[in-house]
């Protein structure tokens, strides 16, 4: 199947991922993926989807991203004044994904009091809108995700047990990077050929800078091996990445190099929201909420917007290519994670 070679590596584990995502795909029940942060659990959710013959949308749900009192109408949807916002019917996320995947990630996070619901529309494969009074059938494949241990959470009564048995019909464990250093070279391979066909660049990595790589125990995963090769390819002033380089994140300190270095990487993405009409969403909230761009390489690109428009919100919408109806969740999410 040709789109798990997306899928970088040739270790043992790699193999035994991709027989559990040909399994998973022929399959409609539930399934759970848990793994550290940044292991690639949704790319595997989104191979399982790929590979699927579900006609829907794949719909991505990140309970930790929404603010707890938006949650419920996120997922459920709601009818027309059933709150006081509530100004037209609205699907929520789950309505969304009908005939296709819902992919839930960071599953422990959903607050207790809604996981019973949650329950109820899987068992029951309808879904009932805040404020409505009938309920309406769907067909959707759930695929969740976690990086905390969910036995853990129900014993500590933190999560639902039949919620749990619910959504493991199908489980995978992705084993952290550490784990499986001969997938490494593939890795940077495949992130620094992406790093110079975007910057029309050849650089390369040396022999040093990859033993460097080899024997550093990667606590954010493949997530954090991508940032290092994105900053050293920025750092990098010839065609060869050498060991200076190479900033392991537990190396990073609170230095002039350090901001110098975020500043080039909020400039870079600035730019390319200005002079090439990107928009936000897709250069700076996706890979932010894929912990690709850390909170400071944020901040950078926001402070340089609020400089553009001398510090008007409303001009910084038109700018980074905002829709006017994404405004309060762009400041909301600018609260929730302290980037004002």
């Amino acid at each position: 199947m040709s789109g798990l070679n997306e899928l970088i590596g040739k270790s043992k584990i790699i193999e035994e991922i991709k027989k559990f995502i040909k399994k998973a795909s022929y399959s409609p029940h539930c399934a759970l993926i848990s793994g550290e942060t940044g292991v690639g659990k949704d790319l595997i959710a989104k191979l399982i989807h790929k590979l699927s013959k579900r006609a829907g949308e794949f719909v991505t749900v990140d309970s930790s991203s929404i603010p707890e009192n938006l949650i419920e109408s996120e997922l459920f949807g709601y009818r027309k004044g059933s709150f006081t916002d509530a100004k037209e019917d609205k699907a929520g996320l789950i309505e969304c994904a009908d005939r296709g995947t819902l992919f839930f990630d960071e599953i422990a996070d959903l607050p207790l009091h809604l996981q019973p619901k949650l329950l109820r529309v899987i068992e029951e494969k309808e879904i009932r809108r805040l404020g409505d009074t009938c309920s309406r059938k769907i067909d959707v494949r759930y695929i969740f995700a976690t990086n905390k241990d969910l036995k853990k959470e129900v014993k500590e009564r933190r999560f639902r047990k039949d919620l749990f048995f619910r959504i493991k019909v199908l489980s995978l464990h992705v084993p952290p990077l550490r784990e499986r250093r001969e997938d490494i070279p593939e890795l940077i391979e495949y992130f620094l050929e992406r790093e110079n066909r975007e910057n029309n660049t050849i650089k390369r990595v040396s022999k040093e800078a990859l033993s460097k790589l080899l024997k550093y125990h990667f606590p954010g995963n493949i997530r954090e091996l991508e940032n290092i090769i994105r900053r050293a390819h920025i750092i990098c002033e010839g065609e060869v990445i050498r060991v200076k380089d190479i900033e392991l994140e537990e190396e990073l300190e609170e230095s002039v190099f350090k901001k110098k270095t975020e500043d080039n990487i909020s400039e870079r993405l600035f730019k390319e929201m200005i002079e090439r009409g990107k928009s936000y969403r897709k250069v700076v909230h996706e890979p932010f909420m894929a912990r690709e761009l850390n909170r400071r390489e944020v901040k950078g690109i926001i402070e340089l917007g609020l400089k553009e428009t001398n510090g008007s919100y409303k001009k910084l919408l038109e700018i980074f290519n905002i829709r006017e109806e994404e405004y309060k969740r762009f400041l909301n999410i600018l609260r929730i994670h302290k980037l004002q």
